[in-house]
């Protein structure tokens, strides 16, 4: 019996012991103290045309290039050495009057992309296009197809491949709309959707087509087989000559059933984030890559047929068949506001820069107008009757304009000025947003600005910087101007969307919450990406012509919408660490180098007063991984002799956790200068400090995932000297538990702390009375949380607890598992007195509502 006692008695001790070395924290709410409103408007969305997103996605339009214009070479620019080129004029903020040598590369070869043609057995055609008899000046070229010979058993085919196919379903019915003029053809005419093997999907035969002057077609197709890498074809069974002009394929089954409408589920996960606004065309897509072939909502209008194609500066032409109107009516259909994006006169910054002369922006200014007046003007004025005629008598939900995108400094300022004068003084109920450029509100752009609504900064971050940059919006001054962050997303060292990257979205959405007296709305970006064209690495939606999943972030925004409380409540969040902490660093060292030559010698690691490596790389050359580059000893030191992006060494088979790495460094020639690697899991994971990044101006520590990701953890700080080539300087790195710090010549240069990743915020539901509280663990391990909320009481308290998790930060959602990561929503047991426990799992987003019809 004494010795059952006494194992019982080690055993508590243990767990005592366990309990105290365990990770905590408390969270302890006081429901009397109001702090900031809630802004209702703070979740919204961005949409622009990039990677297909409109044309090809949410557009449902099945045929590409449609009327033939997609070889045309872009307003403004002309082609040479296979390559787009801009005028070589000044840019709007490049300095001194420099001119940019921005230039893009042209890779369509085929005067008719998407199209093709095929001769069936002993047929005979060709295909060219032709800008003879055009069937209006918006289309002014046709595809022009001469059949030789041709009969029922031996057609003539011209063939549309889609976007990456055509997704035929069984049972769906395809609405075909075509436009033909023909000279002595005297066959029929069949369209059908076809598997790659020819088999027939579906089809209708025209008897006749023997009209010489333009003649509008349409047929429905019902789909008797599927195939979702269908082809549209149009087959010809005698000789002569026709002409076809904008080909469209249209899905019976459209969002709402909207004619010349929206894919569903593209559509549907739009409406189902329940946003306040929609910020539409963009973004880059807004700016053009030259002045001239920036978009114009004029040419978005009216019959589609008519419609004037943009060139998207992410490659391809849009056809704008989701126009100016189809955006207007889809923030009507789901209840969003809209946030119109007008062009400034400044084409894209970061592509040509062109832009027209201060004396020549009221064309500009007047466009904007007429916009705004097309979309809530009365349906007696100019551009509310063409609303009216265009089938919505009834003014758009307009609310919300932005001058430009990404423009910033005096410049700008002085421009964004005009507009606003001119703006305000007809629709004085208009709020406008000033762009900031491609980061933080600047005094540098604000400080020549006479009246400021909004400013739109936007935060493309690296995972992890919204935990260490928790404070970022409580920095601002309050009074001057609301806020709205107009693209937003951690897309650096996330590979192409993770849970990593939700944890870091789930806390920066939370700074916003917690700071919305501040900040009044906020948008993802990018929101769609066509997998077929992918032109921005993180983006929230995946699609391809047949399917679509939601990132997991998509999920994280959806419940912190659906979750929003009236007003937040003061929230105090304490943390305890286990009482002896993990070593965060550990792994091997390594050396690297980024377009830059560079030399490495007498490299020590000293762990507890001992050294216990040294290098001698004429003797140990064996030790090392020598992965990326052309590395070479030269006397006593490791040297890589090539240029290129991520060249990289590794110490092998080494494993070290809390220690004193020293090394000397010499510049031989380049860009930047020293990278020094530590952490090293693998080759495809470590941290490292980058002195002489940015071309040889700042340091910073950077987290390197996937072998190719880069995102910095820590603030840049500037370098007082740039580092010199072929002198050789003493780098030191000081790897603690949670903390590194790296010395330049014995002075120090920089520091990196492993941030605190548990948060939380609460606030109070004032229609509903409940109490809702936001907890983020982005820990590897379980937390247990005691929330504890005062100056309230409860009778028979309840909570329900929906929590978004993932095993792994690598974990996403897929095409094949597009829900494997979603929230899941549970009761919450075991509320004693407003006090409760929550065993917070790791890589979990939680929130907690406590119901307030039980609360007083």
């Amino acid at each position: 019996m004494n010795n059952i006692k006494q194992l019982l008695t080690v055993f508590l001790l243990l767990i005592i012991t366990a309990l105290q070395a365990q990770q905590s924290a408390t969270i302890t709410i006081d429901a009397a103290k109001k702090e900031a409103a809630v802004s209702p408007t703070l979740h919204g969305i961005f949409f622009e045309e990039i990677s297909h997103a409109g044309e090809g996605g949410l557009y449902a339009e099945l045929i590409q290039n449609r009327g033939f214009e997609e070889a045309n070479i872009p307003p403004g620019m002309k082609l040479v050495n296979d390559f787009i080129v801009p005028p070589q004029t000044p840019g709007f903020t490049l300095p001194n009057n420099e001119i940019s040598n921005w230039k893009m590369p042209w890779e369509i070869k085929s005067d008719f992309p998407a199209w093709s043609y095929k001769a069936n057995g002993s047929a005979a055609l060709g295909v060219t296009r032709t800008s003879v008899n055009p069937l209006n000046n918006a289309t002014p070229h046709s595809l022009q197809v001469a059949i030789a010979k041709a009969d029922n058993n031996n057609k003539a085919d011209v063939i549309n491949e889609g976007f990456w196919g055509i997704n035929a379903v069984k049972g769906d019915s395809y609405k075909l709309n075509f436009f033909l003029r023909s000279n002595n053809y005297k066959g029929s005419v069949t369209a059908s959707l076809q598997s790659a093997d020819g088999t027939v999907l579906a089809s209708y035969t025209f008897p006749s087509a023997t009209n010489k002057n333009w003649k509008k077609y349409s047929a429905v197709l019902t789909a008797t087989k599927a195939d979702d890498k269908a082809r549209f074809v149009i087959s010809f069974n005698n000789t002569g000559a026709v002409w076809l002009d904008y080909v469209s394929l249209f899905p019976a089954k459209t969002f709402k059933d909207r004619p010349n409408g929206l894919r569903i589920d593209l559509a549907q996960y739009m409406a189902d984030l329940k946003p306040a606004f929609i910020r539409w065309p963009g973004g880059c897509f807004a700016e053009g890559i030259t002045i001239q072939s920036a978009p114009d909502w004029k040419h978005t209008i009216g019959p589609v047929e008519q419609r004037i194609e943009t060139y998207s500066p992410w490659g391809y032409y849009t056809s704008n068949g989701f126009g100016y109107h189809e955006y207007l009516q889809f923030c009507e259909d789901i209840g969003a506001a809209a946030l119109y994006v007008f062009n400034a006169g400044v084409s894209c910054e970061y592509r040509s820069g062109t832009f027209v002369d201060d004396d020549s922006l009221r064309p500009y200014i007047q466009s904007a107008l007429d916009a705004i007046e097309y979309a809530v003007g009365p349906a007696t004025s100019k551009w509310g009757r063409v609303r009216a005629a265009n089938g919505h008598p009834k003014p758009f939900p307009l609310k919300y304009v932005e001058i430009g995108n990404e423009q910033s400094g005096p410049r700008y300022a002085e421009r964004y000025n005009k507009f606003y004068e001119a703006i305000k003084a007809k629709y004085p109920q208009i709020e406008i947003m000033a762009s900031m450029g491609i980061g933080d509100v600047n005094e540098y752009t604000t400080q020549k600005m006479q009246h400021i609504d909004y400013v739109d900064e936007h935060a493309y971050k690296a995972a992890g910087w919204a935990f260490a940059q928790y404070d970022h919006f409580d920095k601002y001054p309050r009074g001057k101007w609301k806020m709205y962050v107009g693209e937003y997303a951690a897309n650096a060292g996330v590979g192409a969307g993770n849970m990593e990257a939700s944890l870091s979205d789930a806390v920066y959405i939370m700074a916003m919450e917690k700071n919305s007296d501040l900040v009044k709305m906020s948008s993802y970006a990018p929101l769609l990406v066509n997998v077929n064209d992918v032109d921005w690495p993180v983006n929230l939606i995946s699609f391809d012509n047949a399917k679509s999943f939601a990132r997991i972030s998509y999920y994280a925004m959806k419940m912190f919408n659906e979750n929003k409380p009236t007003y937040n409540l003061a929230t105090d969040v304490k943390t305890i660490q286990r009482q002896t902490k993990q070593p965060q660093f550990s792994g091997s060292i390594g050396l690297a180098t980024w377009d830059t030559k560079t030399a490495y010698k007498d490299i020590e690691i000293i762990k507890d007063g001992k050294t216990v490596y040294k290098s001698g790389f004429i003797n140990d050359l064996n030790n090392w991984m020598l992965l990326r580059g052309d590395w070479k000893t030269q006397d006593s030191a490791l040297a890589q002799t090539a240029y290129g992006a991520q060249t990289f060494a590794i110490l092998k088979d080494k494993s070290f956790d809390t220690y004193t790495l020293k090394l000397k460094a010499k510049k031989l020639e380049g860009y930047n200068a020293f990278i020094i690697p530590f952490s090293v899991k693998d080759t495809n994971t470590f941290y490292r400090a980058h002195i002489g990044a940015w071309v040889n101006q700042i340091g910073v520590f950077e987290k390197v995932s996937n072998g190719y990701d880069v995102s910095n953890i820590s603030s840049a700080v500037k370098l007082t000297d740039t580092i010199q080539p072929h002198r050789w300087y003493d780098i030191e790195l000081q790897v603690g538990i949670d903390t590194v710090k790296c010395f330049l010549d014995g002075k120090l240069l920089m520091v990196y702390t492993e941030p605190e990743k548990l948060f939380a915020i609460s606030g109070k539901d004032s229609l509903t009375g409940d109490i809702i509280v936001k907890v983020v663990n982005a820990y590897s391990n379980e937390v247990p949380v005691n929330i504890n909320i005062e100056n309230t009481s409860a009778n028979k308290p309840s909570a329900t607890i929906t929590t978004l998790a993932a095993p792994q930060l690598t974990d996403e959602n897929s095409f094949d598992t597009p829900q494997k990561f979603i929230p899941v929503t549970t009761a919450l047991q075991g509320i004693v007195n407003n006090n409760f426990a929550l065993q917070a799992k790791p890589y979990s987003i939680n929130i907690i509502r406590l119901k307030g019809s039980n609360l007083r």
